[in-house]
């Protein structure tokens, strides 16, 4: 009876050792490092834009990241090294946030390492993946444009009776890429767009579809869509092209306001 209890014991001891082990397991993302503090720290002149293109595609980092830290404070990590951490993540949350940090810098990497969960500080990602497109050009410069999108929704969490508002719409990110891949800076567009509300001068239901996505010689882009009302008064404009040109001035992206082309009116009877 006593080496049963015993066995018991031990088993549960195992089972425990064990448990707290598999909460231990994370996985560490960083974006980047070197062997000295120095070197480490000169590489964070080139995180502004990249930060601000993160937010902008729905990836939001906690207050204290990126986080200079000495890799071997962190279990796991290959001592001897500075490292730029931009989260702790539990492994079955880890891979889609690494591939969106990887869309937009190539070189962040991640590593298997032994952090408790309550330590564990994992950026937060809202809404749909970022996607890339095979669309972009390179300037004589060396400097590259690429695109980007990503669906976006829009829903009254509380509709009032008779009044409504839904919409859903594609966002085209335009990211201007250096030589050695660090983001310069960045635009970004509407393109596909589906809308059906009820606001305070009436309903409005429209969509617009994306028709073309151009490079041009002149190292712009060219995003034009076709837009159509669902239905609309005497006069009401009832479908349009718009046409947004995209460009770059040194390491500065712009987009033009849209340009109303092919207009048509609801007749009047």
């Amino acid at each position: 009876m006593r080496s049963c209890i015993i066995a018991l014991g031990l088993l549960t001891l195992l089972g425990s050792s064990r448990a707290g082990a598999a909460g231990n397991k994370a996985v560490a993302i960083i974006w980047k490092g070197a062997k000295t503090q120095a070197d480490a720290e000169a590489k964070m002149v080139s995180w502004g834009d990249l930060g601000k293109v993160l937010e902008k595609t729905g990836l939001k980092l906690k207050d204290d990241q990126p986080k200079l830290v000495q890799s071997k404070t962190v279990p796991g990590l290959k001592p001897g090294f500075w490292v730029w951490l931009l989260g702790v993540c539990a492994p079955d949350e880890a891979t889609p946030i690494v591939e969106h940090f990887k869309l937009l810098s190539p070189e962040t990497y991640s590593r298997e390492v032994k952090v408790p969960a309550k330590k564990q500080s994992c950026p937060q990602r809202e809404g749909a993946a970022l996607e890339a497109r095979e669309e972009s050009f390179k300037l004589p410069s060396g400097e590259t444009l690429r695109v980007f999108t990503r669906e976006e929704r829009e829903e009254d969490a509380e509709e009032e009776e008779g009044k409504w508002n839904h919409g859903s719409l594609t966002r085209y990110h335009f990211v201007l890429f250096g030589k050695d891949g660090e983001v310069l800076g960045a635009t970004d567009a509407v393109g596909e767009e589906d809308v059906d509300k009820s606001a305070g001068d009436g309903p409005t239901a429209y969509r617009c579809d994306v028709t073309s996505l151009e490079a041009s010689k002149e190292g712009t882009f060219i995003l034009t869509r076709s837009c159509h009302a669902r239905a609309g008064e005497c006069g009401a404009l009832m479908s349009a092209d718009e046409v947004v040109t995209v460009k770059v001035n040194g390491s500065a992206v712009s987009a033009s306001a849209p340009k109303r082309q092919n207009a048509q009116y609801a007749e009047c009877d």
